[in-house]
């Protein structure tokens, strides 16, 4: 019994991984990218007005 439902989840889980990602969800993960690189790209700023004296927060 537990071989036949461990077939069973492999076979589900590999027909589901050779799926295609939903473009709503490259969207997405694109969109949390240009986020991220956003934050990082503000904290770089401030530490460099830190660093350089001009930090006026």
């Amino acid at each position: 019994m537990n071989q036949q439902i461990d077939d069973n989840l492999r076979r589900v889980y590999s027909d589901a991984s050779s799926e295609p990602v939903p473009e709503r969800f490259t969207k997405l993960l694109e969109q949390l990218r240009q986020q991220e690189q956003g934050a990082r790209a503000e904290d770089q700023d401030e530490d460099h007005r830190a660093a350089s004296g001009d930090d006026d927060h």
